[in-house]
């Protein structure tokens, strides 16, 4: 209808020559919008709301070392007490001074050390490794992961269709149907059509009109066409929507007399996708992917993958749903994704990952995220996460032993305060240094 083409015949319908839409500048096409939910009812609403929700459940990560150091603080203070009052009785010119000893040199400063410094020089290194921690329980929760999860379409894929084939079905040429589609698909915003436009140039099309979900219409010199689902493109010349058995999306042209051409799409797999897995299994994490995706898609790169935990068509809903059922089977889990519809569960797994190409919801949402796209520093980040945790143990275990020997030695009145102030220096630096060597190692 011409009439609704130009937006004249609706009142509401506002014709906007210089709109924004998805990324892309529209210059010609009149748009025709007709809104059927506001404010809360909204597809994004509702994953705000289960953002939200999810955020609000989050287990607690307990600050263990900031805990054992007020207690220990407490105990010190009462030990110091009691060590005053005993020299007091013993011998008053001394008693002062050997408490004051037993108070400097059990100076909780390793205690209090040994989990901060070791987290920053950890930060540091991950952000080198093109992971940015956003979250202070990350590298902690993620040192504990047993199951990770991960989106499909943009995570262990590149998230950018190609044609991988083009098959002509009819006395045409592939280059000639290749030609004639593009022309088809360049009046047009969607992914699959900006895929398919970029391939052929030089001929032109002439009174497209799109019909969504299905496809796109026009004549190209002449001859008109259909590009589009298979029953879209069969209806034009009144035959049989061909079918096809292919594991990719697929794309049919026709006229109106018959089929003309089938064009074969689909997202290329990450180089590094099947070394993280692998890499992952040997640090006993396994992995599971969950998809909004078809069946067929979702299971060709789940088979060359290995991914036995494999959900097609997951809703945002679903895939929490999913990642709650790891959790209440005592799994610790990470989850992988970049879109507005991962943000839910990036914020209800344990911890969670945002490729650095994803959306603003999915960044806010999650624990880390990768400041470039290459999958490989899951690994690194893995690894780095749970050495740091090794070098705590070992801080806290050496802060632990250190007043364990020093402090019955003070107060027995054999370390002098000059000499408790030396030794409390020396267990901090043990420390720091310890932890600084997160600094020069790459988390393997």
């Amino acid at each position: 209808d011409e009439s609704l083409l130009t937006g004249e015949s609706l009142p509401q319908v506002r014709r906007l020559d210089d709109a924004i839409v998805g990324g892309s500048l529209n210059v010609e096409s009149p748009l025709v919008m007709r809104i059927d939910k506001t404010g809360e009812d909204t597809v994004v609403s509702g994953i705000v709301q289960l953002l939200e929700r999810a955020q609000s459940e989050k287990p607690r990560i307990a600050r263990y070392a900031d805990r054992i150091a007020g207690w220990f603080v407490s105990a010190v203070l009462l030990l110091a007490a009691a060590v005053a009052i005993y020299w007091w009785h013993h011998d008053p010119d001394a008693a002062f001074a050997i408490t004051l000893s037993v108070l400097v040199v059990t100076c909780p400063c390793a205690l209090s050390l040994a989990t901060p410094v070791a987290i920053t020089a950890a930060t540091g290194s991950l952000t080198r490794m093109g992971l940015l921690v956003t979250r202070g329980h990350a590298i902690e929760t993620m040192a504990k992961v047993t199951q990770m999860v991960f989106d499909k379409t943009g995570t262990l894929t590149r998230g950018r269709l190609q044609l991988l084939q083009t098959t002509a079905l009819a006395e045409m040429n592939e280059e000639e149907a290749l030609a004639i589609a593009a022309a088809l698909e360049s009046q047009s915003e969607h992914p699959v059509a900006r895929v398919i436009a970029r391939q052929g140039a030089g001929l032109v099309a002439d009174h497209v009109q799109s019909t969504p979900g299905q496809g796109i219409e026009g004549q190209v010199r002449g001859r008109y066409y259909r590009i589009g689902t298979p029953r879209f493109v069969a209806d034009l010349s009144g035959s049989e929507a061909p079918s096809g058995d292919s594991l990719n999306s697929l794309v049919w042209l026709g006229d109106s007399d018959r089929i003309l051409a089938r064009f074969e799409l689909g997202d290329e797999l990450r180089e590094n996708a099947p070394a993280v897995i692998d890499g992952l299994r040997q640090l006993s994490i396994e992995p599971h992917l969950l998809s909004g995706d078809a069946g067929k898609p979702v299971a060709a790169i789940a088979d060359t993958l290995a991914i036995s935990n494999r959900v097609a068509r997951s809703s945002p809903q679903s895939k929490l749903a999913y990642v709650r059922e790891l959790q209440q089977r005592g799994e610790v889990v990470a989850m992988v994704g970049d879109g507005v519809n991962d943000a839910p569960v990036l914020a209800g797994s344990n911890v969670s990952v945002a490729m650095g190409s994803g959306t603003e919801l999915a960044h806010a949402s999650a624990d880390f995220v990768m400041l470039s796209d290459r999958i490989e520093n899951l690994l690194g980040g893995v690894r780095m996460s749970r050495r740091t945790m090794r070098i705590i143990r070992q801080n806290l275990a050496w802060a632990l032993l250190y007043n364990i020997c020093a402090l019955p030695l003070a107060a027995a009145g054999f370390v002098a305060p000059w000499m408790a102030a030396l030794g409390m220096s020396a267990s901090s630096l043990v420390v720091v240094a310890n932890a600084l060597r997160l600094r020069t190692t790459t988390g393997n």
